[in-house]
């Protein structure tokens, strides 16, 4: 599978506007650069609090594309609402990652530690200072 970008996102769900946050990584495979952004808020008020730049071990990508590949050949529709959402997108197909999809949780989380093993410590820390 050849992707050039890779989208992985979280929202952290309806609460509150202190308490509203959301994240993503763009993982570029052209140029093995991924991008963070952390954002507080909703709308209109929302405000980018952190945005930064890594690179990231291409061949852990591959590995991660394979498996990528296997779940967007697995998603089946859900009907599930509310919540904390999770969405890895490919080339511009989401695939939402429900709260009792196991495997689709465990694959997000691998994209968060290719990042940095460290990031949701990071976002913590600048989402709670």
């Amino acid at each position: 599978m050849k992707a050039n970008k890779i989208i992985v996102s979280f929202n952290n769900g309806s609460v509150p506007p202190i308490y509203a946050y959301r994240y993503q990584i763009v993982f570029s495979e052209e140029t093995g650069d991924a991008d963070l952004k952390l954002f507080k808020g909703y709308d209109v008020n929302e405000e980018m609090i952190l945005s930064e730049s890594k690179k990231f071990n291409l061949e852990i990508f591959q590995q991660l594309l394979s498996l990528l590949e296997k779940k967007e050949n697995s998603e089946k529709l859900s009907n599930m609402t509310g919540g904390s959402q999770r969405s890895i997108e490919i080339n511009a197909k989401k695939i939402m990652i429900e709260a009792d999809d196991e495997a689709g949780i465990s694959l997000f989380n691998r994209f968060l530690y290719l990042y940095n093993p460290e990031v949701l410590h990071l976002i913590n820390q600048n989402i709670n200072p």
